[in-house]
């Protein structure tokens, strides 16, 4: 017996409708471009604002590098000599040149007043306040190491 063939589509009852077409994502509601246009100039409000910083502080970044890369070479009193400078030439790129243009002892006073216990100047005793006056200066590499990384955790930290 013949089969009825099976239909592949189902008969609507109601064909005279017209149905609209999609309605596209683009153009989005008006707002939408006052949203995008916010956040493109948060974005380089951002940018900006990092690289002034990064400008700012590219003296630090100097000066690290320079004490990493002589201080093993020089001699221990050129040495101290080296990071007596760096101090002032900080505070100098910071616009305090009074602080900077005071005597070794009160200048590094001053500054330990603002800084943690651990990273005191005055924790490394006198041969780094007064080695610069003095004829012959013995560190030993300990006391050196100290006296180097004291010296960098202030130009990284401060806050002249």
């Amino acid at each position: 017996m013949p089969t009825a063939p099976v239909q592949a589509t189902i008969d609507l009852p109601n064909k005279a409708y017209l149905l609209p077409q999609s309605i596209p994502m683009w153009p989005p509601v008006w707002w939408t471009w006052l949203v995008l246009a916010t956040i493109v100039l948060l974005i380089i409000g951002v940018v900006m604002f990092f690289y002034r910083r990064h400008q700012k502080y590219a003296y630090r970044r100097e000066a690290l590098s320079t004490i990493r890369a002589t201080s093993s070479e020089l001699a221990d009193k050129a040495c101290i000599l080296l990071c007596h400078e760096m101090i002032r030439r900080c505070l100098i790129s910071e616009g305090e040149n009074e602080i900077a243009a005071l005597p070794s002892a009160t200048l590094l006073q001053k500054i330990d007043s603002a800084m943690p216990e651990k990273h005191r100047f005055s924790a490394l005793g006198s041969d780094f306040v007064d080695g610069l006056y003095r004829d012959h200066i013995e560190l030993t590499p300990e006391q050196r190491k100290e006296m180097i990384n004291v010296t960098c955790y202030w130009i990284r930290k401060h806050h002249a």
